[in-house]
């Protein structure tokens, strides 16, 4: 079935008919339209689920670790979300009656959740309410953080300090980098020397070095216009598309004559990602909840269908918006239900100098 006809099935369902139409389409090329038999056993629990897959027609049956059965009929409220929930799936699927089922490549869903939430405004549940989420809002701060609102940037923005090596590590991410690194970090950086107007990153294409600047200055782009910085000595960009192995998001130009320095994708996940991406189990998380604010930073129509007890609601697309509201005496945990979403929210949330963490198997403690 052709793209053009996949896209409004796709609509019918969540997470896309949140959606703007350019990143269901190419969910869509990664989609197809397939058709079972009753009694066809749709998955297995407690496997890798590679496709998710969403109800047209007929009737499935979800039958979990003690037989209990949830049967699922196509137009329902609860059909428009995925029938495989979790990786690996916690229930089987059986067809009840012959069924129609769009079945979609889970992780290019993943990586265009991330690409749509960091590259644009996805539109908002106009049925959520905000007032309605659990309890008080513990992130709030009366005193918000100055300087933290990166909004329009999609790059971290310190002040320039005329030394790249000066401006890296006194910002406050590489900060939470452990001192046994730094060496090695200082060997693996490469210097290039760049001519004005060089095209550095583009949207658009895959992200494969991380870049702070030695000399020149340079302009962050993007082609909604939304995106329009300045960089100079000492800042850096191109660490979003390593951490959420998502097209880069922007093009970044150099604005005069200069040398960068740049660290390859693999040496950047090494010794700067994955060292300060710490995760938490939930019984960490039960230890230290008092003092710990859990975020789930998937849609809203995603949280509401089913979230972890007392995680809060803050979007990815919104983390940026709401940075300054946050109260940098508690420590965060993001649910890891939102996939590359999660990693990416975290890692922002340590750059923007946050105690942050991954809190793991998330999808094990939903409520009911």
């Amino acid at each position: 079935m052709p793209n053009t006809e996949i896209l409004p099935l796709l609509k019918q369902f969540s997470p896309f008919d949140g959606l703007d139409d350019e990143y269901v389409e190419q969910v869509a090329a990664h989609s197809q339209l397939i058709s079972e038999d009753k009694g066809k056993l749709l998955f297995r629990r407690g496997k890798a689920a590679d496709y998710r897959f969403y109800l047209l027609e007929g009737s499935v049956d979800l039958v979990g670790a003690n037989f209990s059965t949830e049967t699922i009929d196509a137009g329902s409220e609860r059909a428009r979300q995925t029938l495989a929930e979790t990786s690996p799936t916690q229930v089987s699927a059986v067809a009840k009656s012959e069924v129609t089922l769009l079945q979609v490549e889970a992780d290019f869903l993943d990586l265009a959740m991330v690409w749509s939430q960091v590259s644009g405004e996805a539109q908002i549940d106009p049925d959520f309410d905000e007032d309605a989420l659990e309890g008080p809002d513990p992130f709030f701060n009366e005193d918000p953080l100055s300087g933290l609102n990166l909004s329009k940037a999609h790059v971290e923005v310190e002040e320039s300090t005329g030394d790249w090596m000066s401006g890296l590590f006194s910002s406050l991410l590489f900060s939470k980098v452990p001192p046994a690194h730094i060496q090695q970090l200082f060997t693996c950086f490469e210097a290039i020397a760049v001519k004005s107007g060089d095209e550095i990153i583009k949207e658009g294409e895959t992200g494969d070095y991380f870049y702070v600047i030695d000399r020149g200055q340079a302009q962050v782009k993007n082609m909604t216009g939304q995106v329009n910085v300045k960089l100079d000595v000492g800042q850096y960009f191109g660490e979003e598309a390593l951490v959420a192995e998502t097209p880069r998001n922007a093009t970044v130009t150099m604005l005069t004559p200069g040398v960068l320095m740049r660290l390859g994708k693999e040496d950047f996940t090494r010794l700067l990602h994955e060292p300060v991406q710490e995760v938490l189990t939930f019984e960490e998380y039960q230890q230290q909840k008092d003092n710990c604010v859990l975020l789930d930073v998937r849609m809203p129509l995603e949280f509401r269908f089913r979230h972890v007890p007392g995680s809060r609601n803050l979007p990815l697309m919104s983390l940026r918006d709401r940075l300054f509201e946050l109260d940098n005496q508690v420590k965060y945990a993001v649910t890891d239900d939102g996939g590359r979403r999660s990693h990416l929210a975290a890692y922002l949330l340590c750059q923007a100098g946050f105690d942050a963490r991954i809190l793991q198997e998330s999808e094990h403690n939903y409520s009911s």
